[in-house]
């Protein structure tokens, strides 16, 4: 029973590290924002923001 508990433990760890590595090394700094905007003959304005990242990984 506590070499089980201890495997979940490290199993519980391991996967919270995994989880806040990839959230704070993912901080989108080769990303940037492109909006384009398009006014329609009608008279209605279209904005379209496109995310566009240079990152060789992205999670």
């Amino acid at each position: 029973m506590k070499k089980l508990t201890l495997i979940l433990f490290s199993i519980i760890i391991s996967t919270a590290s995994v989880l806040l590595f990839i959230h704070f090394s993912n901080d989108h700094i080769e990303c940037e924002t492109v909006s384009n905007t398009v006014k329609k003959s009608n008279g209605e304005t279209v904005i379209t923001e496109r995310h566009i990242c240079k990152e060789k990984y992205n999670f």
